[in-house]
């Protein structure tokens, strides 16, 4: 039985795959078992996958039909699982050959923790864009440690994810059972209440060496979804961690990080060439936001709706000018 069970969650990740499972085929740990899970790719996916099977360790679910949900993929790969630790290796990130072996050292040494991690450099497309601000800025780990789970909840995870990618996570598979996987009913904070799950139960250890490489970009889940939805998984997140850790102040970090958040999202749907939200973007954000919590609904219309109205009165400057121009051609003919 392998010490480790890699699971590899795939969508249309054709153009990432080589180099993610090479960083995985190629780690200094070597007891391990790969599950490639292709969730009904529609590109050259299943063509690279298989071109990997020569390698013993690398097994394949290829799906018919598409899940709908990577966390339904998590949780496929967990039950086919058969190594006392597990690494969900994203498709679409990459590692140091001495990940493994830095996180099963982790485990081994403190039967405590259900989750080790390492720090991760954010990437976008194959340029690396230096080490993921929230980690460095939030943390500043310059030593590695040990924490109590619901500690490290109470202190971080009860403002938002500070664990912002899988790939950075080493789980121990008998907690990761315990707390019954991930939660499908999630489609984007899936990992976020994962995490949370763990730690209420098990402690956490930190590597402080930058050794997972952490791919964003225009195609993950989360870029091609409303913000509002993200947030509102997020707050239910919270919510649970209230309730578990008796802290009676209910949607308190929702409600402080609220404008920054709704602010954010905002920004992150402005487009060229007047760096606006279109409007009928707009209209889908605020009934999005309508939807999770009518301060969220209230700060956006007043961003949007100024928003508007500006561009409202440059269109009509614009069609003004144009009717002078026009109007002054036609009197000197």
């Amino acid at each position: 039985m392998p010490k480790v069970t890699v699971i590899t969650p795939n969508y249309n990740y054709a153009r990432y795959l080589p180099r993610r499972l090479e960083s995985i085929l190629d780690q200094t740990f070597r007891d391990f078992e790969l599950i490639v899970l292709d969730n009904a790719s529609t590109d050259d996916s299943r063509r690279v996958i298989e071109s990997y099977l020569h390698d013993p360790r690398v097994r394949t679910i290829f799906n018919e039909r598409n899940s709908g949900n990577v966390f339904k993929q998590w949780n496929l790969g967990l039950r086919q699982a058969s190594g006392e630790y597990v690494w969900i290796a994203e498709a679409d990130d990459y590692a140091e050959p001495t990940l493994l072996e830095t996180l099963v050292d982790r485990l081994d040494c403190h039967p405590n923790v259900g989750l080790a991690m390492c720090l991760s450099r954010v990437v976008d497309d194959d340029r690396s864009s230096g080490p993921h601000a929230r980690v460095e800025d939030s943390f500043g780990w310059h030593e590695d440690f040990i924490a109590n789970g619901r500690d490290f909840c109470r202190k971080y995870m009860t403002k938002f994810n500070y664990i912002s990618n899988a790939s950075a996570v080493l789980f121990r598979r008998s907690v990761l059972e315990a707390v019954k996987g991930a939660p499908e009913s999630l489609r984007l904070c899936g990992d976020y209440m994962t995490y949370v799950n763990v730690l209420l139960i098990s402690d956490i250890a930190c590597a402080s060496a930058y050794l997972n490489y952490w791919r964003c970009h225009g195609a993950t889940t989360r870029s091609r979804t409303p913000g509002p939805a993200a947030l509102r998984e997020a707050r239910d997140v919270q919510r649970r961690l209230d309730d578990q850790l008796g802290l009676g102040e209910r949607d308190r970090a929702f409600r402080e990080r609220l404008p920054w958040q709704v602010g954010r999202i905002i920004n992150e749907q402005r487009r060229p060439p007047y760096n606006k939200v279109p409007l009928g973007r707009s209209l889908e954000l605020l009934l999005g936001f309508a939807r999770l919590d009518p301060r969220a609904f209230g700060l956006a219309l007043r961003i949007l709706g100024r928003e508007q109205a500006a561009d409202l009165a440059r269109r009509l400057r614009v069609l003004g000018l144009a009717r002078a121009l026009t109007n002054t051609a036609r009197s000197r003919r």
